[in-house]
């Protein structure tokens, strides 16, 4: 039996590696598409910040690939990368943006490097399926010029940071994970 153990612990640290893997690859062109493509600067693409989100008693800490920040506005953009089924991900990454500040992110993106679900998130819908139909740097300075801080509403706040915590709560523990 802890042969069989071994095995499939072993067999899930390469998955988890290959994994990793190609999500650096994705981060790797997302960043280059960033600043290649769509104009923006090095200094406005902060990559891995952290936030913590509070409900009742308890607290988490969330982590995002990217965010976009413009000397006009900060956090103007979540950007997340994954290999597979970004359109699952959707959802979390729209409460995500709606809960980690004391205002709403306006825009949320999740891609695999090449398609993508982009979202309006004050609006609450998908503007775009591809890499490709990212606004670039110009598009994002006029979309934002006249924006305000918008805070998410206070009847809908619990409801986003529920489904935060939801999501990672299904998260699976890795082999490291349920070492610890």
């Amino acid at each position: 039996m802890d042969d069989r153990k071994k095995l499939i612990e072993e067999i899930i640290k390469a998955d988890e590696q290959i994994e990793t893997a190609q999500v650096s690859g994705i981060k790797q062109k997302v960043w280059e598409f960033l600043i290649k493509e769509k104009q923006f600067k090095l200094e406005e693409i902060e990559t891995d910040p952290e936030f913590r989100v509070t409900l009742g008693h308890s607290e988490i800490t969330v982590s995002i690939d990217f965010v976009l920040n413009l000397p006009s506005v900060s956090f103007i953009m979540v950007i997340q990368c994954k290999t597979a089924s970004i359109e699952s991900w959707e959802r979390y990454f729209t409460s995500f943006a709606r809960v980690v500040k004391d205002y709403q992110i306006p825009y949320a993106m999740v891609t695999d490097g090449e398609n993508a679900r982009i979202i309006d998130v004050l609006a609450g819908k998908l503007i775009g399926e591809s890499l490709n139909e990212l606004f670039n740097r110009q598009e994002t300075l006029n979309k934002i010029k006249d924006s305000k801080k918008i805070p998410c509403p206070v009847n809908r706040l619990e409801k986003e940071k529920r489904i935060l915590y939801a999501f990672e709560g299904i998260k699976c523990p890795t082999v490291k994970d349920s070492k610890e």
